[in-house]
This record gives C-alpha cells, sequence and structure tokens, in this order.
C-alpha cells in the first residue's frame, strides 16, 4: 500500500524528531541507571544521596504535598519575568532613541546583569515583609537588564539598507519600528528573553532559599535539613521541568513571531 506525500512527511518529521531527542535520552537513562547501581552496590545511604528509584517515588507520592509550593514559585517567577520582559523592552526603545542617556545607564545594566541580585532579598525582607514582593522585585531587577542589552543590541543592528528604503517611501517613526527595527531585532530580543527566563528561575528559587516562607526554595532548604534528600531531589526536578516549559513556550512564540521573516 503506498503511502501519500503527506504520510510521507509526517513520517520524515517523526523520524527528524526522534533522532533529534534519542541520543539525549539515551543519554539520561544510562546516567540514571549508572547513579542507580552506584548507591545500590556502594550502599549509600539514603541521607547522603538518594536512589533514582527513591526520588521518582518521592516525586509521584509527594505531588499533592508540593503543590502549593510549585504554584507559588512559579506564579512569582512569572509575574518578575514578564514585568522583566517588559521593562526591558521599554526601556531598550527609550535607550536607542536617546543615546546621551544610553551612554549613562549602560554601565548600570552591565553591573545589573553581573551582580546576584538573591543578595538583596535579605534587605528587601526587611522593607517589603516575607511575601511575594521581594522575591518578584529580586527577579524583574536580576531579568530586566538582560533583556534591556540584548533588545538593544538588536535595535541598533538593523540592516541600514532596509531603513533608508522606508525612510524614503515616507514611512512614519512608528511603522520603521514595526515593519523594520522590530523585525531585525527579533533574534536577539529572543535570546535576551530566554537568558532572562533561565535567570527568573535561578533567582525566583534562590531567593527564596536566601530567606522568607513558601515555594520550592524554602520546601527544599527544610527538606535538606531534616535529611529527606529523596524528596528534595524530587522538588528539584519540579524546578527543572518548570523552567524547561517556560524556555520551551518561549522558543514556540519565537518560531511563531519569525517565521517567515
Amino acid at each position: 500500500m503506498k503511502r501519500t506525500s503527506a504520510e510521507m512527511k509526517m513520517l520524515a518529521k517523526t523520524a527528524d524528531a526522534l533522532a533529534l531527542v534519542l541520543p539525549s535520552v539515551v543519554l539520561i537513562v544510562f546516567l540514571i541507571g549508572f547513579w542507580q547501581v552506584q548507591c545500590t552496590v556502594k550502599q549509600i545511604p539514603a541521607w547522603m544521596l538518594a536512589k533514582p528509584s527513591d526520588i521518582g517515588v518521592a516525586l509521584i507520592s509527594g505531588f499533592s504535598e508540593t503543590l502549593p509550593y510549585l504554584i507559588s514559585t512559579y506564579s512569582n517567577i512569572l509575574v518578575g519575568f514578564l514585568l522583566a520582559v517588559v521593562i526591558g523592552l521599554a526601556l531598550a526603545i527609550l535607550l536607542t532613541n536617546v543615546p546621551l542617556l544610553a551612554m549613562a545607564v549602560t554601565p548600570m545594566m552591565v553591573t545589573l546583569a553581573c551582580v546576584p541580585m538573591v543578595t538583596l532579598v535579605p534587605l528587601l525582607l526587611v522593607l517589603a515583609g516575607t511575601g511575594s514582593t521581594p522575591k518578584i522585585v529580586t527577579i524583574v531587577v536580576q531579568c530586566f537588564a538582560m533583556v534591556n542589552m540584548n533588545a538593544c543590541v538588536g535595535f541598533m543592528n538593523v540592516n541600514p539598507q532596509r531603513l533608508e528604503l522606508m525612510q524614503s517611501m515616507k514611512a512614519t517613526r512608528y511603522q520603521q519600528f514595526r515593519y523594520c527595527i522590530l523585525r531585525d531585532a527579533m533574534p536577539d530580543i529572543f535570546t535576551g528573553i530566554k537568558l532572562a527566563s533561565i535567570l527568573a528561575m535561578i533567582t525566583g528559587v534562590s531567593s527564596e532559599m536566601s530567606g522568607g516562607s513558601g515555594g520550592l526554595g524554602n520546601r527544599i532548604s527544610y527538606l535538606v535539613g531534616y535529611s529527606r534528600t529523596s524528596e528534595a531531589f524530587s522538588c528539584i526536578l519540579y524546578v527543572a521541568v518548570l523552567g524547561l516549559a517556560l524556555y520551551f513556550a518561549i522558543s514556540l512564540l519565537e518560531k511563531k513571531l519569525t517565521k517567515g521573516m
């Protein structure tokens, strides 16, 4: 029975996806198996290093108990991350149109991108209490500079021939920005957004470990303190899954927005 062209294309896409994912899956399975064997053969105490099988059990059995912490952490991260993206892009538009202001602000942006802002958490706890505000503020301050710097690079590296063509056609400033500057800057903008998403996850969980209450970071610190390593590892896996979900969601949005560019 002959296959249609649509079926052949679907099979080809499936084969490409398997070829892309399979090496990583094989490596992960090998590492988990090696980890399990080493813990079993060497009889490593569970409080020192949990077995992958124990982590898997904790991952499933402890989900209902961990869910409130997970929701708290991810909501803070999403709010902080989205605010960082909006502030970073808005400031990039301003700085690329006001060179003098850019010269004054750029060193501050570099400093903010390099300094671990999680060190602000104890001070923010004193100023704003132990709720979500200190964590969100820390995420915003840590991440918006990364978005801003990459967006500025994109806005400054616009194709000059295309921009001159639009200017010769009497395009408005908005039209130049919408159809030329933003279009050319999109790859750099999404590079900054992706990096900011990674920083948001790191900063969000680290800020919960540094102080305050609630969240997966605080939960991990509590579990480690009581030598419940399998449950602590399961929380770390939740963090990894959430981080991957955010990163791939941004990647899908990038493909959709840049398709045909």
